[in-house]
C-alpha cells in the first residue's frame, strides 16, 4: 500500500496511505485530498491503483500536474517520486522500484484469462519472445500520421481526465487494459470489459479516448 507525504513551502503538511483504487486530489471539499489553495484545481489530479502500481493523472488542471519537474498527463509511479501539484510538493512512497520483467508480472495478475491449450503454449512461448517490442501507427485523433514504438513493460493511451487505457507487455505478449473513464476501449471495433485484459495480434486496431492506432510487431 502507497503513502504520499504532502509538503507546502518547505513544511510538512500531512501524510495519506492510499487505501483506494482511485484518489482524487483538489481543491474541491469532495477530493480525497483536498488542497484548498488557488493554485490547485476543483479536480486537479488523480491517482489510480492496478494491483500494486500507481498511476497518477493530470484531470485537466489549470497548472498542471508535474512528476519530477516534468509535466505529465499520465505516468506510472515509483516510489520515491516527486508531485508537484499547484504549489504542493507530493512525495510518493511506494514499493521499491522494479524492472521491467517484475513490472509485467505484477500487472499480470490483474488480467482474467484463458490459458492456451498445452498443445499451443511452446509456440505462443516462442512467438512471444520474438516479439521484444512492438509499433504502434496512429490513424486517428490528436496522433494521426504517427508512430510510436512500445519498448517498456507499460504504455498508456487515453485522454487526461477522460477515458484511459494501457499496453501491458507480458511474456505471452502484448495485452489491452481498461484503467479509467466511463467507456471501454475497443480491439477492431469491438469493446472490451473492464475486467479482461485483451491479448493484441499484429493488426489490431485499438480505440481509446478518441485516439485509434494499429499495434504491429
Amino acid at each position: 500500500m502507497g503513502k504520499l507525504v504532502i509538503h507546502k513551502d518547505g513544511k510538512f503538511l500531512d501524510s495519506r496511505i492510499l487505501n483506494k483504487d482511485v484518489i482524487t486530489i483538489g481543491r474541491d471539499s469532495n477530493s480525497d485530498i483536498q488542497l484548498d489553495d488557488a493554485s490547485v484545481s476543483r479536480r486537479h489530479a488523480s491517482l489510480t491503483r492496478i494491483n500494486n502500481q500507481y498511476f497518477v493523472e493530470d484531470l485537466g488542471s489549470t497548472n498542471g500536474t508535474y512528476l519530477n519537474k516534468k509535466k505529465v498527463s499520465m505516468h506510472i509511479l515509483k516510489n520515491g517520486d516527486k508531485i508537484i501539484i499547484g504549489h504542493f510538493l507530493v512525495n510518493f512512497e511506494g514499493e521499491q522500484e522494479k524492472d521491467d520483467v517484475e513490472l509485467a508480472a505484477d500487472l499480470e495478475k490483474t488480467v482474467v484469462f484463458s490459458p492456451p491449450p498445452a498443445d499451443l503454449a511452446a509456440a505462443e512461448t516462442d512467438r512471444a519472445a520474438a516479439a521484444k517490442s512492438a509499433t504502434l501507427v496512429f490513424k486517428g485523433g490528436r496522433y494521426a500520421g504517427q508512430t510510436k514504438r512500445i519498448d517498456g513493460s507499460l504504455f498508456t493511451l487515453g485522454q487526461p481526465g477522460g477515458d484511459v487505457a494501457v499496453i501491458a507487455r507480458r511474456p505471452q505478449g502484448y495485452f489491452l487494459l481498461h484503467i479509467g473513464g466511463n467507456s471501454y476501449p475497443k480491439i477492431n471495433g469491438s469493446q472490451i470489459t473492464s475486467t479482461r485484459g485483451v491479448k493484441l495480434e499484429a493488426g489490431d486496431v485499438v480505440e481509446v479516448g478518441g485516439i485509434e492506432a494499429e499495434i504491429t510487431f
